[in-house]
Order: structure tokens, then C-alpha cells, then sequence
């Protein structure tokens, strides 16, 4: 296993500040090819973008993730606190000389992220505090981009471009009456979809900002195992043994005392609050359905098992919140007692 010297954690810092500046400029010049793109290709409508958007796509995507991951080993192995800051320091003005307010924006909010991470895991953070703290991180740039695209006419934009490609897709000599029928059709699905997402739509938010805390956190541990001078942080039990906050549950039941009002904002908050803590809540059922499978079932059987769920993903969805909340109160696994050995033979 490679090791890391005590002097090379002084280049964790600089190299962060300076692989984030590279990539926000290049994220800048990206956009800025997507958005000419799409004005040539479609004349000034933006909701398709042109073939430039499909290309970059996962470049945008996984260059802020590789941000948070160097800055999250930086934040773990570098012992110099000061040197860390001042790298946060030289970036901020960096890209606020040499990169747009947006780029410097987004870059900014990964960088926070991943300092949280890696402080978490220098510090021995529990995980659901760790979590916490990188999805906070993350917040404003969620916030920024609603503001910068209200939710409602993104649908909107959505919407209108399905329609379009709806009547693309006609068969050429189509009754243009029963085409309009069609469209007006697709336009009341999309109105009530489009309702459903706008009252879901904080619940879905804090799922995607917990789904990428999750990320960033399991690729700053991966990146730090091998830092031999970094602190060990908390180390996480296998994941048959995940067992979740008693917390939750109080969250869920608030969710739900709410929903029951019918009243909104009350309502909808509430209902915010059952769909998050319950999707929550499905990770440990998920651990539990693993833990009990390999205790009970041969390979093969493990396989199956396990294909037939991911067939009936909603059940396995609606098992695994009912087995969370179960193991919360009874301890299915009999984790308190030691009893989830069993499963890990």
C-alpha cells in the first residue's frame, strides 16, 4: 500500500486549490460552448441545448465531485490548518479574477463540502452529522440555481419540449383533431406531475442532497485510506449491522401529524417530511433484508432474491421502510446483544 510522507501532505492544499481553479475555468468554457450550441442549433430555444450538452454532461457532473473529494483528502491529511485556509484563500480570489460568478459559485460550494467531509473523518464525526454537514454545504448551490431557474418553469420547459416531441413522433397524415386531443392530454398529465414535483419537490431535494453527501463521503474515505499521516476517523460497521437514529422515527411521526391536518403549508410540509425520513428509514429496512438473506438463503438463492426486488422496486421500497421501523423497536438483528455475527460468517 502506497504511504503517504509526512512532507508530501503539504502539497494536498496547494494541489487542491489549483486542480479547482483548472476545473472551474474549464466548466466555464464548457458552458459557454453548450449555451452558443444550442443558440445556433435551435435558434434561440435553450431546452434542447444541441448535442454539445449530451457530450459535457458527465463532465460537469463528476468534475464538482472530484473537487469535494480533493478537498476532502486536503482537509484529512493536511496537519497544517493554516495552509489549508490559505488555499481556500488563493482559490476564492483565483476564480473570482479568472472564472465567471457562476463557475465560482458552484466550485465554491464542493470545495465547502468537501472540507466537511474530510474535517468529519479528521475529527471522528458521526455519520449522520457528517451527512448533515456536507448536504448543508451543498444547500446554496441548490438555492442559487432555483433562483436562477424557477422549479415551475423548468417543468414548464420540460413539458413543452415532450409536447413538441410528441408531435414529431405523429405518424405523417395524423387527424390534426385528434392530435390536438393528444396534446391537450399530455398537458394534463404534465399539469398534475408538475404539481406532484412542486409539492414533493423539498423532499426530493433533501434526497438528492443526502444521495451526494453519501457520495462524496465514501470517496473522501476511500482517498484517505491511504494517507498513513491522517487521523483513522470513525470507522462504519458492514452494512448488514446499519442501524439509523432513533430520530427518525419522531420525524416521521411529526411528518405525519402534519399530513393529517390537511391544512396547507401544513400538509405539505408533512408530507415532506414522511417521504424523506422514510427513504431514510428504507436504508436500514434495506441492511436488515441483507443481513437476514445471507443468513438464511445459499448463493444462488441470494441472486434471485435480490433480482426479483429490484423487478418490484416499490415493494421493496414499502419493505424496507416497514423492517426500518420495525428493527428500531424490536432489533431484528439482535445487533444490542451481538447476535448480527451471524450473518457476517
Amino acid at each position: 500500500m502506497a504511504r503517504v510522507t509526512p512532507g508530501s501532505s503539504a502539497f494536498l492544499s496547494p494541489l487542491a486549490a489549483l486542480i479547482t481553479l483548472a476545473v472551474a475555468w474549464a466548466v466555464d468554457q464548457v458552458s459557454g460552448d453548450i449555451q452558443v450550441s444550442g443558440d445556433i442549433q435551435v435558434s434561440g430555444d435553450m431546452v434542447s441545448g444541441g448535442p454539445g450538452v449530451g457530450i459535457w454532461l458527465p463532465f460537469a457532473v463528476l468534475a464538482p465531485l472530484l473537487v469535494s473529494v480533493l478537498w476532502g483528502r486536503a482537509a484529512w491529511g493536511d496537519r497544517n490548518v493554516g495552509r489549508l485556509l490559505a488555499a481556500v484563500a488563493v482559490w476564492l480570489v483565483a476564480g473570482h479574477l479568472l472564472t465567471s460568478a457562476a463557475a465560482t459559485w458552484q466550485m465554491t460550494a464542493n470545495v465547502a463540502a468537501g472540507l466537511i467531509a474530510g474535517w468529519a473523518f479528521r475529527r471522528g464525526w458521526r455519520l449522520d452529522a457528517a451527512l448533515l454537514g456536507v448536504a448543508v454545504a451543498l444547500l446554496p448551490l441548490i438555492v442559487w440555481a432555483v433562483v436562477q431557474m424557477p422549479v415551475r418553469e423548468q417543468l414548464a420547459a420540460i413539458s413543452d419540449q415532450s409536447l413538441k416531441m410528441l408531435e414529431e413522433q405523429a405518424p405523417p397524415g395524423t387527424d390534426p383533431v385528434e392530435l390536438e386531443k393528444a396534446r391537450e392530454i399530455g398537458r394534463q398529465r404534465f399539469a398534475k406531475l408538475t404539481d406532484l414535483t412542486l409539492r414533493l419537490y423539498p423532499s426530493l431535494i433533501g434526497a438528492g442532497l443526502l444521495g451526494q453527501a453519501v457520495v462524496i463521503l465514501l470517496l473522501v474515505r476511500l482517498a484517505g485510506r491511504r494517507q498513513s499521516s491522517a487521523p483513522p476517523g470513525r470507522r462504519l460497521p458492514p452494512f448488514e449491522q446499519w442501524r439509523l437514529p432513533f430520530y427518525l422515527v419522531w420525524v416521521l411521526a411529526a411528518g405525519i401529524g402534519l399530513l393529517i391536518t390537511r391544512r396547507a403549508p401544513l400538509a405539505d410540509a408533512g408530507l415532506n417530511l414522511v417521504v424523506l425520513s422514510a427513504a431514510i428509514l428504507s436504508v436500514q429496512g434495506l441492511a436488515v433484508q441483507f443481513h437476514m438473506s445471507r443468513r438464511f438463503l445459499p448463493p444462488v438463492g441470494l441472486v434471485i432474491y435480490w433480482a426479483l426486488m429490484g423487478l418490484a422496486f416499490l415493494p421493496l421500497i414499502v419493505t424496507s421502510v416497514l423492517l426500518g421501523l420495525a428493527d428500531q423497536w424490536r432489533d431484528l438483528r439482535r445487533l444490542d446483544s451481538g447476535g448480527a455475527d451471524a450473518g457476517s460468517q
